[in-house]
């Protein structure tokens, strides 16, 4: 069977559609649902993760991005994070079908952070620390957004990743230059830097 036909379309391709998806929904709540919701998902800076408590998390977050304003195709600027938040973050935006970029996020109404203080989600000129984000994206938390398959989920510099590419339907995933490569759930992510 191709890797195509695994993948859980909302909407099937058709003709010139390319069909509709979502990365985070096979990285995270296909798992859950098929009752692996206590497997471990990734280990992450010795920290184990189930696939619930990164659907648990990922949702909080993406319920702030959403809040925010972010839907599909609309870019987040990433910079750099924690082990743990670097994986949630690309979820996150995966999930409300954001874009995740990995540059200086110049065109991007919201960022998600490292400052002195610590992780922060950033949008209308305002920093709001990470734990207050997640607690106000627990009360909220966000689902799945319909994404054309030929959406681009990444980008750094000219380097895109697409959402086929990251549920593995289009061939190998490569990362750009300094970046590594996060598998959750059948899910290849970008990560910078590299997780260890």
């Amino acid at each position: 069977m191709s890797a195509v036909a695994e993948i859980s379309w909302f909407r099937a391709p058709a003709g010139d559609d390319p069909g509709t998806l979502n990365a985070c929904y096979h990285a995270l709540d296909l798992p859950v649902i098929r009752g692996r919701a206590d497997d471990l998902a990734l280990t992450v800076d010795g920290t184990d993760l189930t696939y619930a408590r990164l659907l648990t998390e990922t949702a909080a977050c993406a319920g702030v991005l959403r809040a925010f304003g972010v839907g599909p195709g609309q870019p987040v600027a990433v910079g750099a994070l924690p082990p743990e938040a670097a994986v949630v973050v690309p979820l996150a935006v995966a999930r409300v079908g954001g874009v995740a970029t990995y540059d200086d996020g110049s065109e991007a109404a919201v960022a998600v952070r490292t400052t002195a203080d610590g992780v922060v989600v950033s949008a209308d000129g305002e920093d709001l620390p990470w734990d207050v984000a997640m607690r106000a994206g627990r009360t909220d938390p966000a689902g799945c957004a319909d994404v054309p398959g030929d959406a681009v989920l990444a980008r750094r510099g000219t380097d895109t990743l697409t959402v086929l590419e990251a549920v593995g339907a289009s061939g190998d995933v490569r990362a750009p230059e300094g970046a590594g490569l996060v598998e959750v759930g059948g899910v290849h992510l970008w990560s910078f830097p590299p997780l260890p």
